[in-house]
């Protein structure tokens, strides 16, 4: 399976179990409705919105669809999937009881305090604002109106979820996970430095009219035509803040063990991204894109599959 498959194949598989971990959750246990009102908070044409704000005391994003593709804080392009999923809740949410009043004070402070403001809106027009927060086992979520003090008990209509984890992923996950996209028509060059090994570097580019690569006599362009296939959806699997992560912001401080340069007839394409020891016990690898000035985290097994030398490319006999 090619590494264009198999991330399409991992981006299905995280969009579902998100969708399953999110919002249908682990039991499908119905829970009757004493509101009479319970669209409260639901957002009954989604097709309209067009921007959410999500802001909590430690973090603001906001998503904003332009051109039919939602974008992250003016800067990023959103992963649309995990969208799409917020999308659903905000469609499918309904209230399912009041909070007791007995509880009713220390639930909104701590909802307004330690809570997620969202706003939906539309063609400049505001749908709807609400705090969103949970318990401390996050097995409960709970939505509040935005000039209200009632906090109510909200889920999806069938299932035991707690619906307000889609409020609390963090900015940087909401980001689209894709890094660069070549393919043999638009690569140009393509170069791997091995730091301690040199002996091992590996070059190819485009020479006339096809690719070759450096140094191997007899080529077996199927292997290298599936090599280059590689590159043609390359994803992260995790961005990097620096300050977020104190062991990976020290390995960053280190000498790189690889370094990988594309140039595409594309620029947005054209990436430098160097690539750090593993450290004990950790399955994942950690690379800086120079361009971007990003930190990244790929799985280890995934992205070493990339290091290819030379001799991978020569025909056997």
């Amino acid at each position: 399976m090619s590494q264009k498959n198999k991330n399409i194949t991992l981006s299905i598989i995280l969009g579902l179990l998100v969708l399953i971990s999110i919002i249908l959750g682990t039991t499908e246990s119905s829970v009757s409705n004493t509101i009479k009102n319970t669209d409260i908070f639901s957002i009954q044409d989604t097709a309209k919105v067009d921007q959410i704000s999500i802001n909590s005391a430690k973090e603001n994003l906001q998503l904003t669809k332009v051109n039919g593709t939602w974008l992250l804080n003016d800067e990023f392009k959103a992963e649309q999937n995990i969208v799409k999923i917020l999308l659903s809740i905000l469609k499918d949410v309904e209230v399912t009881r009041s909070v007791p009043n007995a509880k009713q004070g220390e639930i909104s402070a701590s909802i307004k305090e330690n809570g997620f403001l969202v706003k939906i809106y539309g063609d400049g027009e505001l749908f709807n604002s609400f705090y969103s927060s949970g318990n401390e086992n996050k097995t409960v979520s709970y939505f509040m109106e935005f000039d209200k003090t009632q906090p109510y008990i909200t889920n999806i209509p069938g299932y035991g979820s707690y619906i307000a984890g889609i409020f609390e992923i963090p900015v940087n996950d909401w980001r689209d996970r894709l890094i660069l996209s070549t393919n043999w028509r638009t690569l140009q060059k393509l170069n791997i430095n091995y730091t301690e090994f040199p002996e091992y570097d590996l070059t190819i580019q485009f020479n006339f009219n096809f690719l070759t690569v450096e140094g191997v006599q007899v080529l077996d362009t199927s292997k290298m035509m599936a090599f280059i296939d590689e590159f043609n959806f390359l994803q992260t699997d995790r961005y990097l803040v620096k300050g977020q992560n104190e062991k990976y912001d020290s390995l960053l401080q280190t000498p790189a063990t690889v370094s990988l340069s594309i140039e595409d007839i594309n620029s947005a394409n054209s990436k430098n991204i160097t690539f750090f020891p593993l450290l004990p016990d950790d399955p994942m690898m950690l690379g800086y894109v120079k361009e971007d000035e990003q930190m990244v985290l790929f799985e280890a097994q995934r992205i070493q599959q990339l290091f290819a030398v030379k001799d991978d490319f020569e025909m056997m006999e």
